[in-house]
């Protein structure tokens, strides 16, 4: 199974993120295969994160930057996309790490 996620950790139940000793492999995972971005790549967004639900709070009436992060950040993600499409075409299994 392809999980496109947002960090690397999968927690079994959305309800669960906040329980830490859920966040760890379980044999659940073992046909999973996570694509999650660099958490250094991460950092070179605006705001530092990915854009989110408190992007609103944050922003507030400020929709026009809002809109702009937003917009950074889904342009940024095309890097992504066509990084993970060249490794498609040439694969090396030396870059998946396990959970």
């Amino acid at each position: 199974m392809l999980y496109p996620h947002f960090q690397k950790s999968v927690v079994p139940g959305w309800l669960d993120k906040h329980l830490r000793w859920r966040h760890q492999a379980t044999p659940f995972l073992d046909n999973m295969i996570v694509l999650a971005p660099n958490p250094e790549w991460v950092k070179t967004l605006p705001n530092g994160k990915l854009p989110d639900r408190t992007d609103f709070t944050h922003y507030g009436a400020d929709l026009p930057g809002r809109v702009k992060a937003w917009t950074v950040a889904v342009s940024a993600s095309e890097q992504l996309a066509d990084e993970f499409a060249q490794w498609l075409a040439q694969p090396d299994v030396k870059v998946v790490q396990p959970l």
